[in-house]
Parts: C-alpha cells; structure tokens; sequence
C-alpha cells in the first residue's frame, strides 16, 4: 500500500551499497526510519539530503514494517546550513536530539511545523546558537516536560535576563560575543537539567 507523507529529514546513512537510511520526522507519523533505494540515475537536485523538505510516497515491506520510499519528490532544500560550520554543527545536534529520543516524540503538526521552522532559522542565517536554544526549549515544552516550573528556577541569576530576551525575541543574525557567551551557558545549563531531570538521551 502506497502512501504519502510530507517530511523534514533529519539524518541520512548509508545502508549497503544499494540504499540511503532516511530519518525523517512527519506531521502523521512523527519520527520514523525508511529506506531510498540508491539511483544511478539520480543526480544531486533529486537525491535526497540533509535537512531537506520532502514529500515520500512510502510503501510497507510484505514481510515487516519497514518503509520503502517508492518516490522523493523534494519541496525546500535547505544547502545553505552546510556553508556554515556553526550553522552546520547546531542543526545537526538538533537533528541527532530528535532522533535519538523517537521514542518520546509522538506524531505532531507543532513538532513537525517547529522543527521545519528551526531548519529554515538555520538555513536563513539566523544565529545558530539562539536557534538551537530556543528550539530546544520549545521541543521540551511541546513534549510536556516542565522547563519553565523544574529548569527555570535552577538557572543561574545573571543569566535569568539574557534567557528572557533570547526565548522572547525574534533571533538575530549576529551576536555580540558577550550574548553567545549568555546563549551557550543557559544551553550548558539546559543539556545539564535534561541529564538529570529525563530520561532523553543528549548528543555531545
């Protein structure tokens, strides 16, 4: 049976010589893994990508539940993350977050729609290290996972402030070094709270 989903690509492998792994998350299904058969034919606008935007037309293995993507039809590719080494490292410890905790991460339009807005924050030059902040803060409210009641009252005093305006504000397109500064000990301080306080599993 046929069906089709739109999807945001989160991770791409290898898998043999003959097929490419897709971790992709979709508004119907949330996370899942399938399988794109390599073509020869292929060329680099149609091979499937990183951080892409895609619509699939999957079809289930006879004899299991592995998905098989029977056509890749590309809607938004986002080429512009990997000209940025920040940009680059951000987004894919995003993406790596997401599928390391499928598990926890149920189908959603607001998970889906958040994680294709941070793709195009990242891909339009936004500051990485707000972007990441801010949605992983988000992922962690939408799942239900007290941040605002259990994290925000461990954080520290003189980084309250910068919190604020960071999760408040539209994120910019340049830091001062002072604010990354703010930006990457408010992360440290939210990975920390995750270690201690879920059961997610947190990419170095």
């Amino acid at each position: 049976m046929h069906k089709d989903e739109d999807v945001q690509v989160l991770k791409t492998e290898p898998s043999g010589e003959s097929f490419l792994k897709l971790h992709v998350i979709s508004e119907r299904t949330g996370i899942f893994l399938c399988l794109k058969r390599l073509s020869k034919r292929a060329t680099q606008s149609t091979a499937p990508d990183l951080f892409d935007q895609a619509r699939l037309s999957l079809e289930t293995s006879s004899h299991g539940t592995m998905r098989f993507v029977k056509e890749y039809n590309l809607i938004k590719r986002r080429e512009a993350i990997g000209q940025s080494y920040r940009s680059l490292r951000s987004a894919s410890r995003l993406c790596q977050l997401l599928v390391s905790n499928a598990s926890h991460m149920p189908e959603s339009a607001v998970l889906f729609d958040l994680v294709g807005r941070s793709l195009d924050a990242f891909a339009a030059g936004k500051a990485p290290e707000v972007v990441q902040l801010k949605s992983l803060y988000l992922i962690l409210k939408e799942e239900g996972l007290p941040v605002r009641e259990s994290w925000w009252p461990t954080l520290r005093a003189d980084l309250r402030a910068p919190a604020q305006r960071i999760l408040n504000e539209t994120s910019p397109s340049q830091l001062s070094p002072e604010s990354r500064e703010f930006c990457e000990a408010i992360e440290r301080q939210l990975v920390l709270w995750m270690r201690h306080h879920t059961d997610w599993i947190v990419p170095e």
